[in-house]
């Protein structure tokens, strides 16, 4: 008689739960679960169970992961306790074992089961981590433990599709299994408002990151009217967009497959870089105003300076929004901050209009500030300056990756104090010295310079007033 479970070696199983939590996938590669290491005492059928295990295994479509003995485990969620990193493992017989890796454990991580040695559950869960590794072949040899502190535990769930849970609540709750999750279409009737808007403005995200478009500027058409969606009919002849963005509102798992593809942080990354691009272009469509005239829309000095206090407050506004952060994510963002300071500094004083080509009529006393880009972003404390003085500094405060850029924080304090039209106000400079010196010294910065290991969850970020 065939052995039971050897009928199962072509399913993938994973737990019951909402879609928001992770889950693991049966293509090859699929991560959250792998096979089980063999063992002497596993016990064993006759030769027609082999035979069928052989023909069961051969048989089998490509990218199935099956385990030997037909278990299979899962990552159930993990969590940090302290400095210890917990991890929660299930297989097919719905037993749990608690993996704990600290600093204590002299680099090996321990185990719940009886086990002598290192067991199939630390086996697994250290292959699974090592899916994670991008060094270099000949880098030094880094424990289980230093591995999950430089990458930072949110990250690692990030990559591997598996639950992160705060707090320090009991692991010992019971769960319910099943042999392979379906991710049936979702009836949005039964969705709460607040539930589809999420969605929404996850599916724009990723539909951005696939295009040329900032998030925030793509299809307002489809996602700024999100009551006039229709979710009877998602398809929208003539436009694949707006299809797309119907079916994967609707369809879990469509959904979930995209967001595999496309991760938060490879969207979070996308954004700041084009926030970046967008800052570039607002000013050259500043020159364009200035050489044509408002033939071009009314582009004027103003508009473009406010247009900059809004990227900027976007950009910093999203490293909150979309914790947690990988620093590579974060990175990216003080890059852009950088690059918007640079540019304003370096390339934005002097009047713009003074060569006009078109008969602009001066207004009667116009100040220099509407005349002159980094006067009135940097330059003044009047309250004409819509950055009120803190124009990129206040969001460089949150950002200790923006290290990487110190020196040229440095070039830009040096120009604004010798800066034409006079130095940058003393209030100004200041903050910006402050800046660099906790760069420098890798001190007094929020986020992944303080307690928690890098790239740790902090949804309660304290931004500074």
């Amino acid at each position: 008689m065939s052995s039971p479970v050897s009928t199962f070696s072509k399913l993938s199983i994973t737990q019951k739960m909402q879609s928001s939590r992770g889950h693991a996938r049966g293509h090859s590669g699929g991560k959250g679960k792998g096979k089980a290491p063999a063992r002497d005492d596993d016990l064993s059928s006759s030769d027609e169970n082999s035979d069928n295990d052989s023909e069961e295994e051969a048989g089998h479509e490509e990218g199935t992961d099956i385990s030997w003995s037909g278990r299979l485990f899962a990552l159930d969620h993990c969590r940090q306790h302290g400095t210890r990193y917990a991890f929660q493992i299930s297989y097919a017989e719905v037993q749990r074992y608690s993996i704990r890796i600290s600093t204590t454990d002299i680099g090996s991580p321990t185990c719940s089961c009886n086990e002598e040695g290192t067991c199939r559950h630390v086996t697994w869960l250290l292959e699974q981590l090592s899916r994670t590794r991008t060094d270099a072949v000949e880098a030094p040899p880094i424990t289980p433990y230093e591995q999950i502190s430089s990458m930072g535990l949110d990250t690692v769930c990030e990559e591997l599709h598996w639950e992160l849970r705060e707090g320090t609540d009991s692991d010992t709750e019971e769960s319910h299994w099943q042999l392979k999750k379906d991710y049936s279409a979702s009836e949005v009737g039964r969705q709460t408002r607040g539930m589809v808007k999420e969605r929404m403005r996850n599916v724009r995200d990723i539909l951005a990151a696939l295009s040329t478009y900032v998030t925030d500027d793509f299809r307002p058409d489809i996602f700024d009217t999100p009551d006039e969606i229709s979710m009877d009919e998602p398809l929208v002849l003539g436009d694949l967009e707006a299809t797309l963005a119907r079916i994967l509102i609707k369809d879990d798992d469509i959904f979930h497959q995209l967001s595999a593809l496309v991760p938060r942080n490879i969207r979070a990354a996308d954004y700041f870089r084009k926030m970046g691009l967008k800052a570039q272009h607002t000013c050259v469509l500043l020159d364009n105003y200035c050489e044509v005239g408002p033939v071009a829309g009314q582009h004027d000095l103003i508009w473009c300076a406010q247009t900059l206090v809004d990227t900027v407050n976007a950009i910093s506004q999203n490293v909150v929004k979309r914790q947690p952060l990988s620093p590579a994510s974060r990175e990216e963002a003080a890059k852009s901050l950088v690059f918007i300071l640079r540019m304003v500094v370096r390339e934005r004083n002097y009047d713009v209009y003074q060569n006009s080509q078109w008969p602009r009529r001066r207004p009667h006393g116009e100040p220099q500030i509407d005349r002159n880009l980094y006067e009135r972003l940097i330059g003044t404390q009047s309250r004409a300056n819509p950055a009120g003085g803190n124009f990129v500094i206040k969001a460089l405060q949150d950002l200790p990756e923006a290290q990487r850029f110190v020196d040229d924080l440095e070039d830009i304090l040096t120009r604004l104090k010798t800066i034409g039209w006079g130095p940058a106000p003393q209030a100004y400079t200041d903050k910006l010295g402050a800046i660099i010196s906790q760069l420098k010294g890798g001190t007094g910065l929020s986020s992944s310079s303080g307690k928690r290991p890098a790239g740790s969850i902090d949804r309660k970020a304290k931004r500074m007033k």
